[in-house]
């Protein structure tokens, strides 16, 4: 064309800038169509990264309302359990003082049957029946006071079993909640991330038309997209796809894809017992109380062989003036001496009751005191299931194992145009956001202080 103007420009007297006019209109179009491209493609990139912003920035901040109610709740956790633990301890003082008072009557007993054994003889019996009787006395009293502390024992036992399921529901409660909460928070992010994306201004208003069979092109109206909105679930991924255009026409795929990620709270990191709530009931319920309960039998038995002594001692003690020194009477003396020597043969059974009754008390004793520590916090324990602390006696809440991080990657994809002599591209356009939700909280102490904060973007 252009050869043919310049062969022929003496013909022509009008017109010779038409070419050039032609030539500039077409870069003009096609600067124009670059610079639409060029700004679609940057509105893209713009509605990823305000999605990814958002819905991570959604995602942390949902996540850390979950670990300040774990905080707050882990606060009622360990106030539930030093409430507990010094309602049982005020029950062992109980059963410590009974035995200690029970040990101190007994020892007293013991010293008495002594006494009286040592003193059974015709001459010096009127003093061993007091001693005797005595000793019954405060042996039966002992015996008294070992079996109301068996029965505390009972109570302690049923105590510690409730305490621990109380503390175990607890836990469970807390546990339930965080993962309910993240699921939340994973939901929420997708919410946001579609949300942001621009997604509702490329769609059509309403309902697609009932003879629309294809789910893409019906994926192109809004009510469809509300129902996917509300459909969003704690999965990792979604997508939503639609294809703009009439029923007829082929129309352009749109894609817009959602990955939200934070870690599972799966794993609780938990301040246990020293002893497990079985091995303290085993240690109150067998050894402990069976010791006592034997150790009350012992002396109840030797209250009956004290008052067995105590009552020949007292038959002896009017008749030992016929003894000597005093000029003897041969048939009072004998059985002053008989009820004396039959005193001196019962006594040794209940000094030995006694004695094994203080053994059986002490090592209650020890054993008690080895049963009130075991429910001290001392161990951690990390947990994994509803089902592994079941057993244990869950003091509190140290720590949950996650990262304090939640990471939103979006995509979107859009089919360019044809145009005829132009066909427009768009290329996929992607942004990721990293929220961290640590902020100052903390579970254990209870600081309920999480709070979300945009920390990584992609740079281009």
């Amino acid at each position: 064309m252009f050869t043919y103007f310049h062969d022929h420009k003496n013909k022509y007297n009008k017109g010779q800038l038409a070419p050039v006019y032609i030539l500039v209109l077409v870069i003009v179009i096609i600067m124009a169509l670059v610079t639409v491209n060029l700004s679609k493609v940057a509105m893209t990139k713009t509605d990823t990264s305000n999605a990814a912003d958002a819905g991570a920035l959604a995602t942390g901040a949902i996540m850390a309302n979950v670990f300040n109610s774990v905080a707050v709740q882990n606060s009622l956790m360990i106030t539930t359990y030093w409430s507990a633990y010094m309602s049982i301890a005020l029950s062992f003082m109980f059963v410590f003082y009974n035995l200690v008072m029970a040990y101190s009557y007994a020892s007293t007993a013991l010293s008495l049957g002594i006494t009286a054994e040592a003193t059974s003889f015709c001459t010096t019996s009127c003093a061993a029946a007091s001693d005797a009787y005595v000793a019954t006395g405060l042996s039966l009293t002992a015996a008294g006071i070992l079996e109301d502390a068996s029965t505390a024992i009972i109570a302690i036992g049923l105590a510690i079993t409730a305490a621990s399921i109380a503390q175990y529901y607890l836990y469970l409660r807390i546990r339930r909640m965080a993962i309910k909460g993240r699921s939340s928070a994973i939901k929420n992010g997708h919410g946001f991330v579609f949300s942001n994306s621009g997604i509702s201004s490329k769609l059509k208003a309403g309902s697609s038309p009932e003879d629309v069979t294809d789910t893409l092109k019906k994926n192109g109206y809004r009510d469809s997209y509300v129902d996917f909105m509300d459909g969003i679930g704690d999965n990792g991924h979604y997508n939503y796809s639609w294809k703009d255009g009439q029923k007829d026409v082929p129309g352009r795929s749109h894609s817009v894809d959602s990955n939200v990620f934070t870690k599972n709270v799966n794993t609780f990191e938990l301040t246990i017992t020293v002893l497990p709530p079985l091995a303290i009931s085993t240690l109150l319920l067998l050894p402990s109380r069976l010791l006592i309960d034997s150790a009350a039998l012992e002396l109840a038995e030797a209250s009956g062989v004290y008052s067995f002594a105590s009552d020949q001692l007292a038959g002896a003690c009017p008749q030992t003036p016929c003894c000597p020194p005093t000029p003897p009477t041969a048939v009072c003396c004998a059985a002053c001496i008989d009820l004396a020597a039959m005193a001196q043969l019962e006594l040794p059974a209940g000094i030995a009751g006694n004695s094994a009754a203080i053994v059986s008390g002490t090592a209650a004793f020890a054993l008690l005191v080895l049963a009130l520590a075991g429910l001290l916090p001392g161990l951690t324990f990390s947990s994994s299931s509803e089902a592994d602390t079941l057993l244990l006696f869950d003091c509190w809440i140290n720590d949950i194992d996650h990262d304090h991080f939640a990471r939103v990657d979006t995509k979107q994809s859009h089919e360019g145009a044809d145009l005829g002599l132009w066909k427009t591209r768009y290329p996929d356009t992607a942004s990721y956001a990293v929220a961290d939700f640590s902020g100052r909280g903390s579970i254990d102490p209870p600081n309920p202080r999480y709070g979300s904060d945009i920390v990584d973007v992609d740079k281009y």
